[in-house]
Parts: structure tokens; sequence; C-alpha cells
């Protein structure tokens, strides 16, 4: 494939609103996401750019334009649901959210077969320095740079933080709002595989 399709499907991919997500894919006639055919644990973003490599390759103009269009409209849905309650949704909500809206996406990709089995991971699972946290990480700083950050956030700050503090900060861009330091702080502080200590009882008085 050449550098100019490569570089088209990563301008697509950091343009998503919809970020890295952990995935199983069922092998199907319509996919071969593996080399092997097998079923494979992936991320939704390495599944989205296998299918836009088969879509370049078709190069069925009228088939992209319907597909854009479909994709146009799942696109309002997702603000729709954000404005409805996801902009309030902690992290493990929004992650449902985002898992909602990506397999409708994907769906998109697959006009006349169809789509394959897709299985969302659980979000307690996603382990900082992981493979869909790399992901992560590198989808955050590439919009860094494609939305002109000043300066651009390098990625490897992005690897200091969690997932789901990860998942805040790409709500938060998409809908042009910030979460509180407190909130942040107190996910940060969830997601870490060390206990935290048990609250005292206050002093009666």
């Amino acid at each position: 494939m050449g550098d100019s399709v490569a570089e088209m499907r990563t301008m697509i991919l950091l343009s998503l609103p919809f970020p890295p997500l952990p995935i199983r894919v069922e092998k199907t006639d319509s996919l071969e996401i593996s080399a092997r055919g097998e079923d494979r644990d992936t991320t939704s973003h390495t599944l989205i750019a296998k299918v836009l490599n088969d879509a370049a390759e078709r190069n069925d103009q009228q088939a992209n334009a319907r597909r854009n269009k479909r994709q146009m409209e799942i696109f309002q849905r997702f603000l729709h649901a954000l404005g409805g309650g996801g902009f309030d949704a902690d992290a493990k909500g929004l992650f449902t959210l985002y898992c909602d809206y990506t397999r409708l996406h994907i769906h998109t990709y697959f006009e006349t077969t169809p789509p394959p089995p897709i299985y969302f991971g659980e979000f307690k699972d996603v382990a900082r320095g992981g493979p869909v946290h790399q992901k992560m990480c590198e989808y955050m700083a590439g919009q860094s740079i494609l939305f002109r950050d000043s300066p651009p956030v390098p990625r490897r700050e992005y690897e200091r933080k969690s997932y789901g503090s990860l998942l805040l900060m790409a709500r938060a861009r998409l809908g042009r709002m910030e979460d509180s330091p407190e909130n942040e702080a107190e996910l940060e502080a969830e997601l870490e595989a060390e206990p935290k200590p048990e609250a005292q009882p206050k002093p009666e008085a």
C-alpha cells in the first residue's frame, strides 16, 4: 500500500472521535484481522485501520459516499448522547458509550456482508503500559499535533496517566470542556493498584 494511503489512514484514525478500545474479533468470511486467520485480541483502531485498507483497495466511490453519510449520522447521534448525559459520565460510563458508537462506526464498513462479531474488553482490564493503553497514548499525542496544541503534549506525558484519565481527556477535547483536576486525581487514585487507606471515623463532638 502506497505511502499516501497510509498517511491518509493515519489522519483518519487521529481524527476519529472514538479513541482506541480493547476488542476481540472473531475471524469471519468478511474479515481476517490476523495473518493466520484466527480470533484476535486487538484494539478498535487496529481493526478500523484494516477495514480502511480494504475500502481503499475496493476504491468504490459510491460506497465510500454512502459510508461517510452513515458515519456522520452516527457521529451526530454520539454527540446527542454526550449532551444527554455523556459529558457528565465517569470514565467507566464514558467507556461504555464509546464502545456502543465505535461498534456502529465499524459496522458502516460492512455494507454488503455481515459485520464480524466484535466483543469489547473490560474497562478495568486495560493496564497502564499495555497495548491498548499504548495505542491510546499514541492517539492522544497525535491529536495534540493534529489540533495544534501549543505546545504539543508529548506522548510520554500521556503515558503517565491511566486509561480512564485519557478517556476523560479525549472527551474534553471533543467537547471543548475540561474535567476538573479533582476528578482526574480521584480517578487516578481509583485505578492505581495500591489499596486506598481506610477512612478514619470522625470523633464525636
